[in-house]
């Protein structure tokens, strides 16, 4: 994505349109300018497309277009004072998609959480059958542990 352009503007939304006007012009763009469904040359297809889908994954995320929005509204200087107001002192705060973000757990990492604890459970219900078997006490003390 270009630096001058808007990521409303690009998807032709409101700066305060909603997660759903956001997706439904997604959808629409994508489909207009995804490479294998239109008209124009190839790179330009993937450039345009491409820019769309940065524009949608910046806007969608609430912490991510907060901080574009304030970017925004520092870069076309609403606030025009000669003195330095408060907007104009703060600094976009640069924020990691990957942090704070917590996805659910997969099918194979739950399954490997129910083979570890069924793992450690049969393991207790082993070792007490062993001594359970050689007729073992239940109730040990360490040696360590014990008075003299």
């Amino acid at each position: 994505m270009t630096p001058s352009s808007n990521c409303y503007e690009l998807l032709g939304v409101a700066t305060s349109a909603n997660n759903a006007e956001l997706r439904k012009a997604f959808h629409q763009l994508s489909k207009q300018l995804h490479p294998d469904t239109t008209s124009l040359p190839s790179d330009e297809a993937t450039r345009q497309f491409q820019n769309v889908c940065e524009a949608y994954d910046l806007l969608s995320d609430p912490v991510l277009r907060a901080n574009y929005d304030l970017f925004i509204e520092k870069e076309n200087n609403l606030i025009r004072q000669k003195n330095e107001t408060y907007l104009e002192k703060i600094q976009p705060v640069q924020f990691s998609k990957s942090i704070g973000v917590r996805r659910p757990l997969s099918g194979g990492e739950l399954f490997s959480l129910l083979l570890l604890i069924t793992s450690i459970f049969l393991s207790l219900a082993l070792g007490v059958l062993i001594a359970f078997l050689r007729g073992g006490n239940l109730n040990f003390v360490p040696s360590w542990l014990m008075q003299s």
